[in-house]
């Protein structure tokens, strides 16, 4: 048995000004052949696939990998490229059995709002409809009808904080090796919700945790192979836009179209729970944190995560600790995405007292850039390794790093976007979370995998942003309407 993988992952904030290009996805690495092997082995997707063709005594053959690191809309260059040249190198490995992939779900272009979902097409019109697909998915994945009709079985994460996603690559594996072996013949039948959402959807904590519960009992039966339900990212202005529910069984589409509308009602009924609460304001975050005893104090800049897309350059909760600086005991760790900003610093040298202005410059519409003088005191290639346990052993690349001391504060200013959410980012800069006073995480839920451990208290925080959990903000334009919360007498019949 021959099977080729590939893994193309991106998760797009069509919120965020800033387009993706192809710099982009090659600061997180673009990897072809055995190389890809070679590197993720034990990691992600990827090495799931590994394990179970290990276990299977199944041959690979490794197309492309290709990930870049959440944004705005990927240009036209680099869609157009990411699409023929995925399609050249499964043109390269010749003759195969089945087709193993991993994809985002939520990824899209300029020029296509479902750059999965088109390159399936591509997949399906050059090979053929004889050859089996699996693919796994991020859970934030938007799934479409185009996904739905191209793939022979799909699987996506059951964990948010994400830490299952090697396991979800060796259960897409496994389905597909049996598939070709003809042991089993996957049916999938799906359900979409009319509705989008961006409250507690951490799995299997939060309300959402015990329809993957009844998921996961699903798949303790002989003949269902995969349960996934898709609480999608909502900050992709696209016409398919909503939850979903997709159902995979063994030659069985009534079993799977009743489990996919069983969890879909269920979820429906209690759509008003996966809501935002109301959270404090940057102000009355960094107030509550300075009263708190001890630390670190996290605050999550839900708005302005970079784990969501969003531009990473807010300086909303910077501009409150400046006010309560001298209220402040101990030290506060920041991040903001600044290219200009790290110029000066990187100019100026270790060492230098200078003063300039910060953030602000991309997320225009939200915020604005503050002036501050402090003290540079480290430069960096900005590259780290993701930790963990979320998204363990993925590459993080900041760009050129400048740690800039004001007082108490440190901003980390950086090039580009990277993991907001695990502490390997201040680490890889000589800053321990730890030893802090407050740590501020560019990330809404995936932080809370490695940070709760060991925080003594977590402020979720709802200020501005491209990544703002409150979608009334937001100016959609090719949503299909009605659409819940947006639309709050939204009705949803099967």
């Amino acid at each position: 048995m021959r099977v080729a993988i590939g893994q193309l992952w991106f998760e797009t904030d069509g919120f965020n000004p800033l387009k993706t290009t192809l710099k982009d996805f090659e600061a997180m690495g673009i990897f072809y052949g055995d190389e890809i092997l070679n590197r993720f082995r034990g990691i992600g997707e990827l090495g799931g696939f590994i394990k179970a063709a290990e276990e299977e005594d199944v041959e690979l053959a490794p197309t492309m990998r290709a990930c870049a690191w959440p944004g705005g809309y990927i240009d036209r260059e680099a869609h157009h490229f990411l699409r023929s040249r995925f399609l050249e190198e499964l043109r390269r490995v010749g003759k195969i059995d089945g087709i193993l992939l991993s994809l985002h779900g939520a990824m899209s272009a300029e020029d296509e709002y479902d750059v999965e979902g088109a390159l399936l097409e591509d997949i399906r019109k050059e090979w053929g409809w004889e050859i089996p697909i699996s693919v796994a998915f991020d859970h934030h994945g938007n799934i479409t009808n185009r996904i739905i009709k191209c793939v022979n079985a799909l699987t996506a994460y059951h964990t948010e904080p994400h830490v299952d996603l090697l396991e979800t690559g060796y259960k897409a594996a496994k389905i597909l090796f049996a598939t070709i072996r003809g042991e089993v013949k996957p049916v999938i039948r799906w359900r979409k919700l009319p509705m989008i959402a961006m409250g507690d959807l951490r799995v299997p904590e939060g309300p959402l945790g015990e329809f993957f519960k009844k998921a996961e009992e699903y798949e303790e039966r002989d003949d269902v192979l995969s349960v996934s339900i898709f609480p999608e990212n909502p900050y992709v202005d696209s016409p398919e836009l909503g939850w979903s529910v997709v159902a995979v069984t063994d030659d069985d589409p009534e079993l799977a179209q009743r489990i996919a509308d069983e969890l879909a009602r269920g979820i429906w009924e209690k759509r008003h729970e996966f809501l935002p609460r109301k959270e404090p304001s940057p102000a009355e975050a960094v107030e509550l944190a300075l009263k708190i005893e001890g630390g670190p104090v996290v605050l999550s800049d839900w708005s302005d995560a970079t784990n969501s897309g969003a531009p990473g350059d807010s300086t909303a909760i910077l501009i409150e600790l400046l006010k309560r600086r001298d209220k402040l005991r101990g030290k506060a760790l920041l991040t903001i995405v600044d290219p200009e900003a790290v110029e000066e610093c990187v100019k100026a040298g270790v060492g230098k007292t200078i003063t300039l202005e910060v953030g602000g410059k991309i997320g225009t519409i939200w915020n604005k850039p503050v002036k501050v003088t402090g003290v540079v005191r480290r430069i960096a290639d900005g590259k780290f390794v993701v930790e963990g346990p979320s998204m363990k052993g993925f590459v993080g690349d900041m760009g050129r790093t400048a740690v800039l001391e004001v007082g108490n504060i440190n901003i980390v200013l950086c090039e580009k976007r990277a993991p907001g959410h695990d502490p390997a980012l201040y680490r890889s800069v000589g800053l321990e979370p730890r030893e802090a006073k407050i740590v501020v995480v560019k990330s809404p839920m995936s932080f809370r995998a490695a940070y709760e451990p060991f925080a003594k208290r977590i402020i979720i925080v709802h200020g501005p942003g491209a990544a703002s959990p409150h979608l009334e903000t937001f100016e959609y334009k090719n949503l299909r309407r009605p659409l819940f919360p947006l639309d709050p007498d939204a009705d949803f019949k099967i």
